[in-house]
């Protein structure tokens, strides 16, 4: 008798870890989201933030049946919160993956965390290689930073005729992480680059740069957020609008909405002066294609106007579609080692266009060159120009 009640409290003992896991197996997908929602990157982080939760809304909320729960946490702008931030996401919320963060140096930071986490963390905007090629956890679905300026430079040189450029960018990774490929690309192609010039962060005043630059087919650069608006403000001011155009090797912090509006509330001369600048990027509402057509159709319902003029309303979408399939090959199965290589297997068509890895961690994806434009409701925003598809991520190839 006593072996057989042995017997059976084994059998339950034994029993119990299974049903525990088929009960969390059956609870919802948590996904974890950092993004600045406060500091001087909070409007990026705002847009976020609503980018990624009407992504999961309008895709069903479900993935392989199970309820998708988005677990926010703000960055503030700082690499060290932004790692106490996934750490809890990771150690106290259990989340499957995380989404997130935008800025370099958050990225880096978290990266180094999530190599012994060991989830996937997930990027929506382009990411320098070398950061992406040093952890097997890291998936840059948004791509590889040389993806944008090369195509930047083979457009200035293919289709608008440009030979001779000035370079402007900020002295630290994610400036060099834009210039230099626009630079190696437009050189190989036969264009000169006629002078280069470095800013620190933050830069008071960019007229000393702007002075020393003799005529040009235009000036490449990116500068962000507050620095944009100094150097677009000083182009204008000067008159150097007239002499030469401004190029973005980047469209983010430098093109986007949130600039032109900045500039706007205080010299509406430099801001229409911005009208017509070109720039790549990963998404721009207009796109032809009926992933797209269905997000616009979608969120113009939800939020009273297109998408707004930068990359995340896709983005967002594109990367929890890359998600979304590798967790229905994985029968909804959230253990890392199955997700991570069931992520990099991915290749999808959304409202960016197509994605897919090609043993990198970093997607070949489609980019546009667009142009900043103003909509007849008065809003900054982009319009296409030209689409080169499947760009690796080492970026476009020139012979």
């Amino acid at each position: 008798m006593r072996k057989i009640l042995a017997l059976l409290v084994g059998l339950i003992i034994g029993f119990c870890p299974l049903a525990v896991r088929a009960q969390a197996a059956a609870g919802p997908i948590k996904i974890g989201h950092i993004a600045d929602l406060t500091g001087v990157e909070a409007m990026t982080g705002e847009v976020a933030k609503r980018a990624l939760e009407y992504a999961v809304k309008s895709l069903g909320g479900k993935i392989a049946g199970r309820q998708v729960e988005i677990v926010l946490g703000d960055a503030q702008g700082q690499p060290s919160v932004a790692v106490d931030v996934a750490r809890k996401m990771v150690e106290q919320d259990k989340v499957a993956a995380i989404f997130g963060p935008t800025q370099i140096g958050q990225k880096s930071a978290v990266g180094e965390y999530i190599k012994t986490a060991g989830i996937p963390l997930f990027f929506y905007n382009a990411t320098p290689p070398r950061l992406l090629a040093s952890n097997n956890w890291l998936v840059g679905a948004g791509g590889a930073t040389p993806q944008l300026p090369s195509v930047m430079a083979a457009y200035l040189y293919n289709e608008l005729g440009y030979r001779t450029v000035h370079t402007l960018g900020q002295d630290n990774t994610g400036g060099r992480s834009y210039i230099d490929p626009f630079v190696e690309v437009f050189k190989k192609l036969g264009g000169t680059v006629v002078s280069q010039h470095w800013s620190p962060v933050p830069c008071p005043d960019f007229g000393p740069y702007l002075a020393t630059m003799d005529k040009a087919d235009a000036l490449l650069a990116w500068v962000s957020s507050s620095d944009a608006v100094s150097l677009w403000t000083a182009w204008h001011d000067m008159g150097v609008n007239k002499k030469m155009p401004i190029v973005a090797a980047m469209h983010g912090g430098f093109t986007d909405y949130y600039v032109a509006d900045a500039i706007a509330a205080s010299n509406p001369g430099a801001a229409a002066a911005m009208l017509g600048a070109f720039a790549p990027i990963t998404y721009v509402y207009d796109l032809d294609n009926p992933e797209n057509k269905a997000l616009v159709e979608g969120w113009t319902k939800e939020f009273g106007s297109v998408p707004l003029g930068n990359n995340l309303a896709g983005s967002a979408t594109e990367v929890f579609l890359v998600l979304k399939a590798a967790l229905e090959k994985t029968g909804g199965d959230t253990e890392p080692g199955k997700l991570i290589k069931a992520i990099f297997e991915a290749d999808v068509n959304g409202p960016e266009g197509h994605l897919f890895f090609n043993n990198s961690h970093a997607a070949t994806k489609d980019i546009y060159v667009v142009k900043v434009i103003r909509r007849d409701d008065g809003t900054f925003n982009y319009s296409r120009q030209k689409t080169y598809k499947d760009v690796p991520p080492t970026g476009l190839a020139v012979k």
